[in-house]
């Protein structure tokens, strides 16, 4: 079954946006206006009511003659769909103090439950709320997608299920759930931050966490990772992959070790994004074990005399780089092996962020990644990341399927 959020002519995911409608009696000027939902394709302009236009018709031939004439005045859309009042408040959740849409519950597709009406209802956080937890000594923050995460607390999960994160940046949480995750009196000064966070509705939830909790097909239900925490897992079958064919670790440390310290960047911030450019630049290329790599590169035939040039000895990427042609048999290596150069790139840029040159040296990056100039840092972050995946992909004999 497709997902009735995707774009019927291109395949990507709708947004969810209010827009101004008029109905009208041209000929004796007058009508009324009403706010209703449509799904809106960003991608390629596609656009339709979210509810059925027969009921407004049928609300407009019922509704206009009452109307004097010249009279025009703005119609609220609970008028019309009865269930869709935005001042609704579910009274069982009233006691967590949150601002939400109700309409979202309705509006949707997959969170209405008529046996559990409120429960699914969205609430939404600004992201700065996961900046104290991934901060604080006792507590982490794990994103295990783009799109999901989760908070710890000294290595448990705080709550039984995680976060979504939409495609404006913004977390939320089923309310229902909310209210289970602060029952105890334990949890009443992390509502109050909560409460502190809690944002206005913006209709979008797009995302693996609501995808894999409301699936409409078996894709939707079961989802690959598409961040730092599914590039760590192919770097490590990856290793343990060389290390069966060829006999011999190429990494100094586990990433399974390493991967347990990193804090990915959170928000759009330059400092904290590029800090992260340091932990996996050390995880994937100053961890390369070059003694390892070169004796298996012997095995292959090549001398001592292919790891030098101009009388100095090659980078540990311009030998990954013969490891992948030589040993793994693969052509385009420089191509392959590019993301890892744009990392290490970014890396350096990391102590020169002041710097004049700095923003040709980025936009250069950028360049290599198929951005534009205009592309943020944290589009820059997921686009490596995404890189870097697909790099792991092709060097594994298709476990990865």
């Amino acid at each position: 079954m497709k997902h009735p959020l995707k774009c019927p002519t291109c395949g990507d995911y709708r947004y969810i946006e209010y827009e101004g409608v008029r109905f009208e009696d041209p000929e004796n000027k007058k009508g009324f206006g009403v706010k209703i939902p449509f799904f809106i394709c960003k991608q390629c302009g596609q656009r339709e009511s979210v509810l059925p236009r027969d009921r407004f018709l049928k609300f407009k031939d019922e509704m206009l003659p009452s109307i004097k004439d010249g009279e025009f005045f703005d119609m609220p859309l609970k008028y019309i769909f009865s269930k869709l009042d935005p001042d609704k408040r579910y009274k069982q959740f009233d006691h967590l103090e949150f601002q939400y849409d109700p309409r979202d519950h309705y509006i949707i597709p997959g969170l209405y439950r008529e046996w559990d009406d409120g429960y699914l209802t969205p609430v939404f956080f600004d992201k700065d709320l996961l900046l104290y937890y991934n901060g604080h000594p006792d507590y982490s923050v794990k994103f295990t997608s783009f799109s999901s995460c989760t908070i710890y607390h000294k290595g448990e999960r705080m709550f039984e299920w995680g976060f979504g994160i939409n495609r404006y940046g913004k977390l939320f949480k089923w309310l229902g759930d909310l209210d289970r995750d602060f029952e105890g009196e334990e949890m009443k000064s992390h509502l109050k931050r909560f409460q502190a966070s809690n944002v206005p509705s913006d209709h979008e939830i797009v995302s693996k966490f609501y995808l894999s909790q409301n699936p409409f097909s078996p894709s939707d239900a079961f989802q690959d990772s598409d961040n730092e925490t599914r590039l760590f897992a192919l770097k490590n079958d990856f290793n343990i992959e060389a290390k069966q064919k060829f006999g011999v670790e190429l990494t100094k440390v586990s990433i399974e070790q390493l991967s347990e310290y990193y804090k990915p960047p959170i928000m759009e911030e330059r400092e904290q994004i590029f800090a992260s450019y340091l932990s996996l630049n050390k995880y994937f290329i100053e961890n390369l074990q070059e003694q390892s790599i070169r004796e298996t590169l012997l095995k292959c035939g090549l001398t001592e005399k292919d790891f030098q040039k101009d009388g100095k000895q090659i980078g540990s990427l311009k030998l990954f780089a013969l490891f992948i042609r030589h040993a793994l048999k693969k052509e385009n290596e420089d191509e392959i092996v590019s993301p890892l150069f744009v990392l290490n790139d970014l890396r350096q840029l990391h102590g020169h962020l002041s710097d004049t040159s700095f923003e040709k040296r980025y936009n250069y990056c950028k360049e290599r990644l198929g951005l534009s100039p205009t592309a943020t840092d944290l589009d820059v972050s997921k686009n490596l990341v995404t890189r870097l995946i697909l790099l792991y992909q092709s060097l594994i004999d298709k476990k990865d399927d």
